[in-house]
């Protein structure tokens, strides 16, 4: 068959379709064969949306990196922010944002179609500039255990990993599963959860860390705080009486649970020798490894169930 004889080949076959279509009441779509936009909507409210897949994604929060690596969007990084070395390969990456804010210079000259960024945690002034300057923003607000599966899903879909964040998602809720049904009859235990030491700070009932203490057969002393993070004092500390205390722990503070345990003198979980340090990397970064750091929580409460003077 030559050429030419192919392309009317071709061309009938389009005449056709069209006419079959016409009678039945449809028209072919103008668009056919161009692939369909990506949307999603962000946990600031707004819709962010791509003609193609991101191909160059900047994370501006050490959780989002690791979301993006799990996600199955690792190789389409190209910058990151401060404190990600999570996974080890983006320790290589351009640091383009900390503390201060967004360094805008440095984040043009690698000109991301994609940046993923924190709700709370990066600046909105900074993530309304990136959208001004046409720069498509994911802004994810991790607030509960079954954001991680949602948001991982959100960025496989934009990164055109469906697949990976799929998978990711799926281990997450099975193991989410898995330690609700294992702890779901377990004597209830008080908890207090140290979030910070100089001043004292925690949560209250609406965040992540105390829905997983909750998961673990715990309860939260402060979940009726006014507060999402909340500082209480010594004295309201003492007519708590915790039967556990726990905190986030980095490799650096290994040997400091003594000196804490006689910062909380006349509380039962110190006089008890319940204080259990978790890794903050795994509990603090509500991302892929939060999972692991609830099942950190739960081992810890069921060493206390077996350690508490009754």
């Amino acid at each position: 068959m030559t050429g030419n004889h192919r392309v009317m080949r071709e061309i009938g076959k389009t005449l056709v379709l069209a006419a079959f279509l016409a009678a039945n009441g449809s028209e072919v779509p103008a668009n056919a064969g161009v692939p369909a936009a990506i949307s999603v909507r962000d946990d600031a409210g707004k819709t962010v949306t791509l003609t193609t897949p991101a191909k160059r994604i900047i994370a501006i929060a050490p959780s989002l990196v690791e979301l993006a690596y799990a996600a199955g969007a690792g190789a389409s990084l190209v910058a990151v922010s401060a404190y990600s070395d999570f996974p080890p390969e983006a320790k290589k990456l351009p640091q383009v944002a900390d503390f201060s804010g967004v360094s805008f210079e440095l984040l043009l000259t690698l000109k991301p179609d994609l940046v993923l960024a924190w709700k709370s945690g990066n600046r909105e002034k900074d993530l309304q500039r990136l959208r001004d300057l046409g720069i498509p923003v994911y802004a994810a607000e991790v607030a509960k255990m079954a954001d991680v599966p949602r948001v991982l899903r959100d960025i496989g879909k934009l990164a055109g990993s469906p697949a990976g964040a799929e998978k990711a998602a799926n281990q997450f809720e099975s193991r989410t599963l898995g330690l609700q049904k294992s702890h779901a009859n377990k004597p209830k235990i008080s908890v207090f959860f140290e979030l910070g030491e100089l001043p004292l700070m925690t949560i209250n009932g609406d965040h992540a860390i105390s829905e997983a203490i909750t998961l673990c057969g715990g309860e939260n002393i402060w979940k009726a705080a006014p507060s999402l993070v909340f500082t209480p004092s010594r004295e309201a500390m003492v007519a708590m009486q915790p039967q556990v205390i726990l905190y986030p722990k980095s490799a650096k503070q290994a040997g400091k649970v003594e000196a804490r345990r006689s910062s909380y003198e006349g509380i039962q979980a110190a006089r008890d020798k319940q204080i259990y340090g978790i890794n903050a990397d795994h509990i603090l970064r509500q991302g892929p490894r939060f999972i692991d750091g609830v099942a950190e929580v739960c081992d810890a409460l069921n060493e206390a169930r077996r350690n508490i003077k009754n």
